[in-house]
């Protein structure tokens, strides 16, 4: 019986130890995190083939490009296709009055009324403690390279407005001013989301108004997100788990399933509102922000909807700074498994139902894309589909774990060269000039519905 038992035993925490590494295992799997964290260490050199051995074995190796088919289309069924004739290189020529090379080409633009170093943001991470905590050098290395930012829903409410709860979380007001203070050139902006719960405390009303950030309001560099969905999780409120003690203080604010001072488990998951939208209501929600906060940016950002083209089309009726599109592959918060599995649209599926109203002419607002994007190629991809950018969320708190600020420029630095890199090889040298001519499509129904040429065909 004794040897029962502890075969038992041994088999049990056999089983942990597995369980523990086979999760581990899938998830270094199912994201490029090696290919980022390379980028974060050696930034310019991680675009290159590197070989620790011999420079013969790349002869044999050659570039890693066929990876494991995922269960729908992503963007990488996009090819970004040259031409031989060059007239717009020519043009470039005439003006610097010599042959043009990658680094002529202009990332230079405008997103959601931010002027911008390149067509790139870091998307609103919120109060999930593993982006919060590094989200300090996310900040500077953001404001560093130009790139706008988003500060996620429930970071005043969870980790305080101008003071820290916790020692070794930022709080809110730390975020916005330490990106503030490190901007070169005016390139950039800072986006500042409010959930329902952040609503009670009068979020929006207390930055409005704040003294410290005034001066950048004034300024123009200040936006108001609305958060009307999100890719991992659409339909679904902001979901995270918190020590017992964190969920006792914050338990008249949030919902949680079960009480957290009676509760024997050692963490417990906090639940967000989602908030309640028709078109009515949307419409209203602009009116009232563009009446009371008439010097912010309006940013609206989407989960990967059904009815992303008649919500586009409120939005941009509205005239709007900037609309965010997040696929079903983003996600840096606490999302359950079941809605990461089967909740929304594929980011490929999103676009090709919006794909008519994509660089037609929508005024001023911006529109943008995010979910698993982290490379030049799928940046320049979107922009030549008619996008305005790309947001970057996991990339970036990746590469700000892995080296601070530094890892953070660094991986931007890696986007930037490798986007003028493949644009410079169209023979273009502004974002403006890309267009759907430059793509190509491995799969002819969504070559047919994103208005591509099918490569085979």
């Amino acid at each position: 019986m004794q040897i029962s038992n502890f075969i038992l035993k041994l088999f049990l925490a056999l089983h942990r130890v597995y369980s523990v590494y086979s999760d581990l295992a899938e998830i270094w799997r199912s994201y490029p995190f090696r290919e980022i964290i390379e980028r974060a260490r050696n930034g310019v050199d991680a675009i290159y083939p590197r070989d620790v051995l011999k420079p013969s074995i790349m002869l044999l190796k050659g570039a890693n490009i066929y990876k494991t088919p995922t269960r729908y289309a992503t963007l990488d069924e996009l090819l970004i296709l040259p031409p031989a004739f060059t007239p717009l290189r020519l043009k470039r020529m005439s003006e610097l009055l010599r042959e043009p090379i990658f680094s002529d080409v202009d990332l230079r633009h405008r997103i959601g009324g931010f002027d911008v170093g390149m067509p790139v943001m870091v998307a609103s991470m919120g109060s999930v403690q593993v982006a919060n905590k590094v989200s300090l050098e996310v900040a500077r290395g953001a404001a560093r390279m130009g790139v706008p930012m988003g500060v996620g829903e429930n970071v005043a409410t969870t980790w305080g407005y101008s003071k820290r709860i916790r020692s070794s979380q930022p709080c809110f007001k730390e975020r916005v001013l330490t990106y503030f203070e490190h901007m070169n050139d005016g390139l950039g902006g800072v986006t500042i989301q409010q959930s329902v719960e952040d609503a009670y405390g009068e979020l929006w009303n207390r930055v409005y108004s704040d003294p410290d950030i005034e001066p950048y309001i004034q300024k123009g560099l200040v936006g108001f997100e609305i958060k009307v969905g999100q890719g991992s999780k659409p339909g679904l409120g902001g979901e995270v788990r918190l020590s017992r003690e964190e969920a006792e203080r914050l338990r008249d604010k949030y919902h949680f399933t079960e009480d957290p001072e009676s509760s024997l488990r050692g963490s417990i998951e906090r639940h967000s509102a989602p908030g309640t939208y028709v078109p009515e209501i949307l419409r209203s929600m602009l009116r009232l922000m563009r009446n009371n906060y008439p010097r912010c940016r309006i940013w609206v950002k989407l989960g990967p909807f059904r009815d992303l083209p008649e919500v586009l089309d409120v939005l941009l009726s509205e005239g709007v700074d900037a609309v965010w599109i997040d696929g079903k592959e983003g996600g840096t918060g606490m999302s359950p498994y079941v809605s990461m599995r089967h909740l929304g649209l594929p980011l490929i599926a999103a676009l090709c139902s919006v794909s008519g109203r994509l660089g037609v002419g929508n005024g001023s607002s911006s529109v943008i894309v995010s979910g698993r994007l982290y490379d030049g190629g799928h940046l320049v991809k979107c922009l030549c589909l008619g996008l305005d950018g790309v947001a970057f969320g996991r990339p970036v708190a990746v590469a700000g774990w892995v080296a601070g600020h530094r890892g953070v420029e660094n991986y931007l630095k890696t986007v930037e060269i490798e986007a003028k890199m493949l644009i410079s090889a169209l023979g273009k040298y502004s974002v403006r000039d890309l267009s759907r001519e430059d793509l190509g499509c491995l799969d002819r129904d969504i070559a047919e519905r994103l208005g591509l040429r099918y490569v085979y065909g």
